[in-house]
């Protein structure tokens, strides 16, 4: 037993760092739910996993090696001995979180962390005051005793209705914050540059505006008066220094270290939600708000990932490489986050009709806000589809489903098509600079064992997306009481998870100069791909314009040619088409890929012409029929393409060839799609789908000869040599 605990690796003060800003981001998740309705599972779920956190750091600080002695040497340590005041501050937030459920045991603990809390911060100040020390030793983290410690106290006070004596801490952290901090200051300034593992600490300083701000905002009972106006412009102008320091925080090594900035992020956030709720901004506070808290979820998630293969090393270990199982967990997570993209897409189809329904504007502008997806990804493709190439697929990955969550908090405080159109254009932005991204570091992330199955894969993501965002979005137009709610509130936790399983993956594409360049519109595609693609860009354009004809006008036709007036029916037919996409794309991965292309031409010449005539004629079974035969086509055509057109590229050229063939499939998508809307209203619904379904049929004959012709071309180069 000895000699396991000797084995058991050292575990810093600043570890008590994970439960801390858990909590806080409980805490402004906790708040959204009461300023912005979002669902308050969110933030119990939090707390408990900061309680959990925080009872697992204490057992195992406590069964460290040198048992007293060591926790002893631990207060002492002149760098991490004021983490310990993170002990009592958590133990106060969780106890006035109780107290709301269970008033006596909650301010029970409030007391006794108090109590902690002032002894802790009394023997720190006299250390201070009496032990020299280092001035390089000096930190941010030396405001958490005295500073942080009283002003977490005065919140949790008057959260148990000890108002009195909550001014009292108040003042006392307030006092703290300034003789304290004019000496981190001086020290910062004047003293040794800071060491790279202490640079998060920078965060700390930062945080007494906000941390005074939600314990005076819990004090006064939310009535914004000049003390919040000085504390938010004392924020505002401690936050932005971070900005410039972005860069060193991003390209230094990951630490436990970084969790020191977790706790001023999700502060911040959320005295930030408390200001734009209380200020009368009406829908762009609440979108604010949304993204304030959008943004501190990705930050404090994106450090919880990057930790998890952390916390089983001791300060003294050296950087190992993650498991296999950790690898393929973050590809899992990455996976899903492709599909969550495509999700938010095929949601908007059914929900369409709601808002046409609720405001009542005419189907050019439904056609709009759907279009208004495929433009802006069109123009993103072109301008940034090479990017990640430059700059790397992460930074890339990151960026889009942060403005993916963007898009969300639009679509929430929407009250007429032009939110809704504005949301769907970043939507479009956010998935073009994913979509190709995705697609080439999906592969290349894969072992070479598994890469033919994962390129399958990502072709069928972007139809899977489609129909699970359709279906869902279908079932919440027709039960939910607030169906954009139950949407794009269940989306952004979904996209929290990809944010922090990209962070978490290997990045895959080296950096290297060119970044703006890239910028400039135009189509990368290698050489050695080019004949292939001519050749696949018919078939490509059959397969998405087959799948914008249901997802694009499908809604329009259910309820103007086949009377589907529910919101589940519609969503299920709707959908029928990208599953059916979906599930062809996988059980034709292990076909040849020119095979399955021919097919997949055939398929969508079949199911168009069976579209077209069911949409003259009004029957319903066959339009199911020629959804399913017509997705299956795309599927088969798609996988099968990317399958071809994947090996004649390298690493370093990938996410620019796959967003040329994005670019066209969008097109295809899209557009087409935005000018029937244009049609409907003079030529009537019915023709312009039968014409819709007739070009499609079109697209397939000329993918079909394309590849005949190309297949007749190799035999003939065959024979000849």
């Amino acid at each position: 037993m000895n000699s396991t605990l000797a084995e058991r690796p050292r575990l810093p003060l600043n570890s008590f760092g994970i439960a801390f800003g858990t909590a806080g981001l409980a805490g402004t998740w906790t708040v959204a739910g009461v300023e912005l309705g979002a669902p308050p599972a969110i933030g119990e779920v939090l707390w408990a996993a900061a309680a959990l956190a925080w009872v697992i750091t204490i057992v195992r600080s406590l069964r460290r090696p040198g048992a007293v002695r060591g926790i002893r040497a631990d207060l002492r340590h002149p760098v991490l001995g004021p983490f310990a005041a993170l002990v009592p501050a958590v133990g106060s937030l969780l106890a006035a979180h109780l107290s709301a459920t269970s008033p006596v045991v909650g301010a029970v603990g409030v007391w006794v962390m108090l109590v902690l809390t002032t002894a802790f911060g009394a023997w720190f100040l006299t250390s201070l005051l009496t032990v020299p020390r280092d001035i390089g030793t000096l930190h941010g983290g030396y405001l958490l005793p005295t500073v942080a410690g009283s002003l977490l106290a005065a919140q949790s006070l008057a959260t148990i209705g000890a108002q009195t004596l909550a001014v009292g801490y108040f003042a006392a952290g307030i006092l703290f914050w300034i003789l304290i901090g004019a000496m981190l200051v001086a020290r910062l300034a004047t003293g040794p540059a800071i060491p790279a593992p202490l640079l998060p600490t920078l965060a700390i300083f930062s945080a007494p505006p906000a941390v005074a701000g939600n314990a005076w905002w819990v004090i006064s009972g939310g009535a914004p008066s000049t003390v919040d106006t000085v504390l938010a412009g004392t924020m505002v102008a401690l936050l932005l220094p971070h900005l410039f320091l972005l860069r060193r925080y991003l390209t230094s090594g990951f630490a436990i270290g970084f969790w020191a900035m977790t706790f001023t992020t999700a502060a911040s956030a959320t005295y930030a939600v408390r200001l734009l709720t209380a200020a009368d901004v009406g829908a762009l506070g609440t979108a604010l708000a949304w993204v304030v808290v959008g943004v501190a979820t990705v930050i404090v998630g994106s450090i919880a990932t990057r930790s998890l293969g952390l916390l089983r090393r001791s300060e003294a270990d050296g950087p190992r490489r993650s498991s296999a199982t950790y690898r393929r967990t973050a590809l899992v997570g990455v996976v899903i986050a492709s599909v969550a993209v495509a999700f938010g897409a095929g949601a908007g189809s059914p929900l369409f009709v709601v808002y046409q329904s609720a405001w009542g504007f005419p189907d050019w502008q439904l056609a709009t806000a759907f279009t208004a997806y495929a433009v802006t990804l069109l123009g993103t493709l072109l301008v940034a589809g090479r990017l990640s190439d430059h700059v790397g697929r992460r930074p890339v990955l990151v960026g889009a489903l942060v403005l993916l969550l963007v898009a969300g908090a639009l679509f929430l405080v929407a009250d007429s098509v032009w939110w809704v159109i504005a949301a769907r254009a970043v939507q479009g932005i956010a998935t073009g600079a994913a979509t190709s991204t995705f697609t080439a570091a999906i592969i290349e992330l894969s072992s070479e064992r598994h890469r033919r199955t994962m390129t399958v894969l990502t072709s069928a993501a972007p139809v899977g997306g489609l129909a699970l965002g359709a279906f869902g979005g279908g079932l919440a137009a027709q039960f939910a009481p607030d169906p954009t709610a139950a949407v794009f509130l269940t989306l952004g936790v979904v996209l929290l998870v990809g944010v922090a399983a990209v962070l978490a993956a290997d990045e895959t594409a080296d950096r290297h100069s060119g970044a703006l360049a890239s910028l400039r519109p135009v189509l990368s595609v290698p050489a050695a791909a080019r004949t292939w693609f001519g050749v696949l860009a018919p078939l490509t354009v059959a397969g998405w314009m087959f799948s914008g004809l249901f997802l694009g006008l499908g809604p329009r036709l259910d309820d103007g040619v086949f009377g589907i007036d529910g919101g589940t029916a519609s969503a299920v037919v709707i959908a029928l088409q990208p599953a059916a996409a979906a599930i062809a794309g996988m059980l034709f991965s292990r076909s040849a890929a020119r095979v399955a292309t021919a097919v997949g031409a055939g398929l969508l010449l079949l199911g168009a012409i069976g579209a077209g005539t069911a949409i003259l004629a009004a029957d319903l079974p066959l339009l199911v029929a020629a959804a399913i035969v017509g997705g299956a086509g795309q599927g088969a055509a798609f996988g099968s393409s990317l399958r071809i057109l994947g090996p004649l590229a390298d690493n370093a050229t990938r996410g620019g060839l796959f967003a040329a063939v994005y670019l066209v499939a969008y097109a295809a998508y899209g557009i087409p799609v935005l000018v029937a809307g244009f049609f409907t209203d003079v030529v009537g619904l019915a023709e312009v789908g039968a014409v819709y379904a007739g070009l499609v049929a079109i697209a397939a004959v000329a993918a079909a000869i394309g590849l005949t012709a190309r297949s007749r071309r190799e035999r003939t180069a065959v024979h000849a040599a």
